[in-house]
């Protein structure tokens, strides 16, 4: 084992720390396993995690004239989460899909950058392509400095809900801490 690497070299690192490493470490090691789960079931879990987000200072915003291609976004400026309502289906299991992966470029901003260490990302790269081959040639159309993001986001959007709101709660916590409900901006 590397120096650093196992347990005890875990242990010697802030709590915070320790938590947003085993975070990361999830995302390349448990979401690939769960392919179908990643789906809520209802309405309420998908609007209890928008109200977290929302409670982090992320405005949500719902729009009905996105281009046709487009079904969600992230907005890191105006720390604006969109999902647009005319090219989902009115199925929750697929807006929990959109609202995670977009979720996931918020975990990013919160987090200051990628949210896997960079030994992580070709493990990652090539969960992905084992499990979707369509969705790994969907990230080659992304431009590189784009790429790690969405390998990112694409592997949180495979995990189970319980697991994209704990790790939401890990990369966001500060900004979870006594803050009220950001209201939308008044024009985008």
């Amino acid at each position: 084992m590397r120096p650093g690497t196992g347990e005890i070299g875990l242990l010697g690192l802030a709590p915070s720390v320790r938590v947003r490493t085993f975070a990361a470490l999830a995302l390349t090691l448990v979401a690939p396993f769960f392919p179908g789960s990643s789906k809520a079931e209802t309405w309420d879990r998908i609007g209890s995690y928008a109200a977290l987000i929302r409670r982090a200072g992320t405005h949500t915003l719902v729009a009905k004239d996105c281009p046709s291609a487009l079904l969600g976004a992230f907005h890191a400026p105006r720390n604006a989460l969109l999902l647009c309502a005319n090219n989902i289906e009115d199925d929750p299991r697929q807006v929990w899909v959109v609202l995670a992966h977009e979720s996931a470029h918020v975990m990013q901003h919160c987090h200051g950058g990628p949210l896997l260490a960079d030994h992580q990302v070709g493990n990652a790269l090539a969960r992905i392509e084992a499990q979707s081959r369509t969705t790994f040639q969907e990230l080659r159309l992304y431009h590189q400095s784009q790429r790690r993001d969405e390998i990112e986001a694409r592997l949180v959007q495979g995990m189970p809900p319980d697991e994209v709101e704990a790790l939401f709660r890990s990369f966001c916590a500060e900004r979870l801490s006594d803050r009220k409900v950001a209201q939308p901006p008044a024009a985008l």
